[in-house]
């Protein structure tokens, strides 16, 4: 008769095998660091690109109260850097050309928050009908370009726009 095989018993891991976990581990946990930081850069972008969106709509709504201004052409034109106005027309009262000077103040300080080095450009074309007081009957486009890092270390940075085609 045979005897049974005697059992052996292992009491711990050998070094060799923590070391492999280690590395395995380390590899791991340096793919989710740089998982990580793409996210946040992927999320600040997403951030400008609402605070913009934000800045777009009050300057829409503004539009929207001063249809005058819109008419005369007040709106239109390049903007490239934060602008003050002469007049906060928040707390007191505004003729049109003042408020139409006070909105696009306050867009340009919105959109140098946001974005800063960003342009903009805003052309409001009327329609072949006339423009009432109270009211434009045209369509205005508005586009913001800027310039946004690529997110792979060291790509070049890459041109970016937003454009809007609304009517105020």
């Amino acid at each position: 008769m045979k005897s049974p095989p005697k059992i052996q018993r292992q009491c711990g891991a050998t070094l060799v095998e923590v070391l492999v976990s280690v590395v395995v581990t380390s590899v791991g946990l340096l793919g989710l660091a740089g998982l990580m930081a793409t996210t946040v850069k992927v999320n600040q972008g997403a951030y400008q690109r609402a605070q913009v969106g934000l800045a777009v709509q009050a300057l829409v709504e503004s539009m929207h109260v001063n249809p005058t201004a819109v008419a005369q052409g007040r709106y239109d034109g390049a903007r490239a850097n934060a602008g003050a106005a002469s007049a906060d027309c928040r707390k007191q009262a505004c003729g049109a050309a003042a408020r139409a000077d006070d909105d696009l103040a306050r867009f340009d300080r919105a959109l140098a928050n946001a974005l800063p080095g960003a342009q903009a450009s805003l052309k409001c074309d009327a329609a072949a009908g006339a423009v009432a007081a109270d009211a434009y009957d045209g369509v205005c486009r508005i586009e913001i370009g800027w310039s946004e890092r690529a997110l792979a270390k060291g790509g070049e940075a890459s041109p970016q726009s937003l454009v809007w085609v609304f009517q105020p």
